[in-house]
């Protein structure tokens, strides 16, 4: 008795099963995710990193500072970094998703403005005040006091930091608020982001990669032609690295074992020339590991009080040592400036940042590249 004829299943190969098949990041976006509770850490360490900044003690300086991983870099600058790999994966990734330009920007714009404006004015008129040794009834109508509120708001590349007798005898005398450096920055790549976008870059991969590559290799090699301030080109550099893990996102796949390995050779090439591109490879990597791999979910019942808190924190440290005196221990101004920070962010979250946000109306659209 002969056997059956063997059907087509019994007859192909067997199928390979890889014994390592991750979540690629395109599988992960759109799921539940970790990144408000990374903007919210980046913001608090952001407010850390300062702490020591207003200690009144010479030489010091944080963890980060003081293991020299570089020229500037502190946990501040590190929380700084995450904001914008962060923006440049998160913004990318919205224009792509809207229907027109003009809903990215409007999105963008209330996004970003109501509470940066809000901040300035109540600075100016309201923290100032307080803390100002000028008489109130010169210090209010003063030209510098709307000035500092106008000419901030426009996001120049040159900012107001002092308000008039407003922290004169602060160990970091008349600066108002250090962290809203970043922010003319952040628009900056908001604007690049169109343009590309516009020009259909944003949806050609091979384009959108040859365009990256060359304004990195431009900014390695000749940085005084983009910007005169190198803070700002690390910056772009980030945004950029985000920007280019969205728009490969199908060919990136996230792995426990692949963040471990880039921890590892950010360590061994530690004191290198190499350990700056290593570290910003590791470090945009491990912000997009930590927003889908680990759950922390609950987060997310909370409110988005991140931008708030980066707003609102240096305002209250400078308040804090003002009160307080000089010396001040890092661990002091850290706790009190964090949890009045967290106050101002929670109600900035809740009366103006959430009801602008309600404005928001637009279509989502295909992803395409």
């Amino acid at each position: 008795m002969t056997a059956p004829p063997a059907t087509l299943a019994e007859t192909a190969p067997a199928r390979v099963v890889w014994p390592l098949r991750w979540r690629t990041l395109d599988e992960a976006y759109g799921t539940t995710d970790n990144f408000q509770l990374l903007r919210f850490l980046a913001a608090m360490f952001v407010i850390f990193g300062h702490s020591y900044a207003f200690t009144g003690t010479p030489n010091q300086g944080d963890f980060i500072a003081r293991a020299n991983w570089g020229n500037g870099i502190y946990t501040g600058s590190i929380a700084v970094d995450v904001f914008f790999a962060v923006s440049g994966f998160l913004v990318t990734g919205s224009y792509l998703q809207r229907a027109n330009l003009k809903v990215f920007l409007k999105a963008r714009a209330l996004r970003i403005l109501p509470a940066y404006v809000a901040c300035l004015i109540l600075s100016a008129y309201v923290l100032g005040a307080l803390f100002t040794e000028l008489p109130l009834r010169d210090y209010w109508p003063s030209q510098e006091t709307f000035r500092y509120v106008y000419v901030n708001a426009q996001f120049g590349m040159t900012l107001i930091w002092s308000l008039p007798g407003v922290f004169v005898h602060n160990y970091l005398p008349n600066t108002i608020n250090g962290s809203i450096w970043t922010l003319p920055a952040e628009v900056r790549m908001y604007a690049c982001v169109a343009i590309l976008g516009v020009l259909g870059v944003l949806r050609r991969r091979w384009v959108v990669n040859v365009v990256f590559a060359a304004l990195l290799l431009f900014g390695a090699l000749a940085p005084e032609k983009l910007t005169s301030n190198p803070d700002f080109l690390r910056l772009a550099a980030f945004f950029l690295a985000g920007g280019f893990c969205f728009v490969n996102r199908k060919h990136i796949p996230l792995s426990s074992l692949i963040a471990s390995v880039l921890v590892v050779l950010a360590i061994l090439t530690h004191q290198t020339r190499a350990f700056p591109i290593v570290l910003g490879i590791t470090l945009t990597y491990l912000c997009l590991w930590f927003a889908y791999v680990p759950n922390f979910h609950f987060f997310n019942r909370c409110g988005d009080y991140s931008y708030g808190l980066y707003l609102w924190g240096f305002p209250m440290q400078q308040a804090a040592s003002a009160l307080i005196g000089v010396p001040l221990p890092p661990w002091i101004n850290f706790t009190v400036s964090f949890i009045v920070a967290l106050g101002l962010a929670m109600l900035s979250w809740h009366f103006i940042e959430k009801p602008a946000l309600r404005f928001k109306s637009w279509r989502r659209t295909a992803v395409v590249q």
